[in-house]
């Protein structure tokens, strides 16, 4: 795929992103409109699955299954406009008997107290031959090799006399459970198999002929911290024929898959990466490799003839994603207008931020740590039966920023004000400002400068380009 556009449909009026035949990893928050992407995917490429909601009888005339089928579209209409939603791939100029696309959801795959292999495949967005059931023997192995690559002492077996039944075992605590799984294996190791079951399917069921996409929406749900990196390195070297999608919520999930593609696999060349934000109610998309580097604008501002005008869009556009990213490291405003976040930094309240002073700052890894570790510590002092002091303990420990944070927020308090003058002035035209300076301009590119370095050493390294 090179492009996908959305046009009117649900919480966007209009939005493309670029492909360009790439990998491409997307991160935002609950609430950002990722899953709006993710619905149109499903529309263009399994719409018969899409439709599994619409309530069509046996009775029902032709023009009656059409109507009801555009009454259903309708109600992913975007609200605020009056037209049809349109969503065109590669500006429409694709077969889509062309492409054997694989889409994977984990709220789509829910399991209650037992799997059924039949059952659980349903729901899954790929396209299946009739008689796959015939080589359960081949995906029961394939099953067990994925799990067995994680370093899990789970095991799968397959009873075709039950309806092709999966009974989960676990060697190291003696447990084979084939109904009531959810009283002895916890939601992380179910997901794991689970996920182990899907991709072992498409891996099997893989049509070579193709084109190979793979989609993937927020698929690491509970998954154990160590399983995720297991996961995305098997994802990395079993599909590296497929164009892989992904969107995620999860901040140390996107920065550990661009630490194994750029760092680990070599393969920077070969993706994309993107942060979707929703600013008031509208959505902004930001292709990294878009975006425009300090030093340029530099070069513009200093070089004969600046165009402050868009030198100004330019400056305004490198903060609001700037404030963005130092957002993600603390773990807020994800979806939240930038004003909301500055008001939010300068409270000072729910920032949690410490130093891990665990990992030498010399080697590429996170130096600082963020609510997000904070809640994986918390969860383990939980599973170790820890006393509701040790937990507070803990928190307040994530509480004992030292002298960055007061630093940074000074300079975004300037960049606030020069936002105002400098850069939202220029960027939307408003009447009755006084002229900009070159001298306004220059100290926002310095508190720019100062800004994204500190960001950088936060993660001790330019994890995204910011």
């Amino acid at each position: 795929m090179k492009k996908i556009t959305l046009e009117s449909f649900k919480a966007y009026t209009e939005l493309t992103i670029d492909f360009n035949s790439k990998n491409f990893l997307l991160y935002g928050d609950n609430g950002s409109g990722k899953s709006s992407i993710y619905d149109a995917f499903r529309i263009k490429f399994f719409e018969h699955n899409f439709l599994r909601n619409i309530n069509i009888l046996s009775g029902d005339t032709r023009e009656q299954k059409i109507e009801k089928k555009r009454e259903y579209f309708s109600s992913y209409n975007n609200r605020l406009l009056n037209n049809d939603f349109n969503i065109s791939i590669n500006d429409n100029v694709f077969d889509i008997n062309d492409y054997s696309v694989a889409m994977i959801n984990l709220e789509s795959t829910f399991v209650d107290n037992y799997i059924y292999l039949n059952d659980l495949l349903k729901n899954i967005d790929f396209n299946l031959p009739s008689n796959y059931l015939d080589s359960y023997k081949v995906i029961r192995k394939k099953i067990n090799n994925i799990l067995k690559s994680f370093s899990e002492d789970i095991r799968i077996v397959i009873d075709k006399n039950d309806d092709y039944s999966i009974c989960i075992t676990d060697k190291s605590k003696n447990i084979k459970r084939e109904k009531d799984i959810k009283k002895y294996f916890n939601e992380a190791k179910l997901n794991l198999v689970i996920l182990s079951i899907l991709f072992a399917i498409i891996e099997i069921f893989q049509d070579e002929s193709k084109k190979r996409v793979l989609i993937l929406d927020d698929f690491i749900t509970s998954l154990d911290m160590s399983n995720r990196t297991f996961l995305m390195k098997y994802i990395l070297e079993s599909f590296e024929e497929f164009q892989i999608v992904i969107f995620t919520h999860n901040v140390y999930f996107y920065n550990l898959i661009m630490y194994l593609v750029n760092d680990i696999y070599k393969q920077k060349d070969k993706w994309h990466y993107a942060n979707l934000y929703e600013i008031g109610n509208e959505h902004k998309l930001y292709m990294n490799n878009n975006l425009i580097e300090l030093p340029k604008l530099r070069k513009k501002i200093y070089g004969q003839n600046p165009d402050y005008q868009t030198i100004g869009n330019q400056l305004r556009q490198k903060f609001e994603r700037l404030l963005y990213e130092f957002s993600k490291i603390l773990m807020i405003g994800g979806v939240e207008e930038s004003n909301k976040i500055l008001e939010i930094l300068d409270k000072s309240k729910n920032i949690y931020l410490v130093r891990d002073d665990s990992i030498d700052i010399k080697k590429k890894e996170q130096v600082y740590k963020n609510s997000n570790d904070l809640v994986l510590e918390i969860e383990e002092l939980i599973i170790n039966n820890s006393t509701v002091d040790d937990i507070k303990s803990k928190i307040i420990e994530y509480k004992e920023i030292d002298n960055l944070l007061p630093d940074i927020l000074k300079i975004i308090r300037e960049l606030k004000l020069y936002q105002k003058v400098s850069m939202h002035s220029l960027s939307h035209g408003q009447l009755g400002q006084n002229p900009i300076s070159q001298k306004e301009i220059e100290k926002s590119l310095e508190l720019l400068e100062v800004f994204q370095k500190h960001i950088q050493f936060l993660v001790n390294k330019k994890v995204d380009g910011a």
